[in-house]
């Protein structure tokens, strides 16, 4: 299912289908990733081993520039902040029932976070957000663009380039 760039899920009925998804429907959760070539590997590139796209696919898709209007407070799961939350990396990449709960917690602490920031799972040299919904008056859609938009074929092409995927 194809959703608005700033969406947060899954909605009410809806199983927890993410990552950091709460188990039991508790909160909503927004995925972002702070470079645009890892929001094209975690949309595109979650099916490990994958060497070709579709045209169409990448035609009924979009990269929104999001701005943040406020610091975010954000618990950090990747290098120290590890350490700080008496996690390792095992919990970011591990089975999701395993991230839900951790979600949940952080999510319940009283320090009240406004979400996590993590190292992605198809890239991990970058970083993503996971932005709980009490944080969602906190950004807003800059820009948008069609990724088979002539302003994008120069950054299609270093993406694919860089994951070594063709374009069908």
């Amino acid at each position: 299912m194809i959703h608005e760039p700033i969406f947060f899920g899954p909605p009410s009925g809806v199983a927890p289908q993410g990552r950091w998804d709460a188990p039991g429907g508790e909160f909503r959760v927004c995925y972002l990733a702070e470079e645009p070539h890892l929001a094209f590997a975690e949309t595109f590139l979650r099916t490990p081993g994958i060497q070709l796209l579709e045209r169409v696919d990448l035609g009924e898709r979009s990269l929104a520039q999001i701005e943040v209007r406020r610091d975010l407070r954000l618990v950090a799961l990747h290098g120290p902040g590890l350490a700080r939350v008496g996690a390792t990396a095992a919990v970011v990449s591990g089975p999701y029932a395993l991230t839900r709960l951790w979600s949940l917690a952080l999510h319940q602490h009283p320090d009240a976070p406004d979400g996590i920031r993590y190292r992605a799972r198809h890239d991990d040299d970058s970083f993503a957000v996971a932005l709980f919904d009490r944080a969602a008056d906190s950004i807003a859609e800059r820009e948008r663009r069609e990724l088979l938009a002539p302003e994008s074929i120069i950054d299609m092409g270093v993406w694919l380039a860089r994951y070594g995927v063709g374009l069908l």
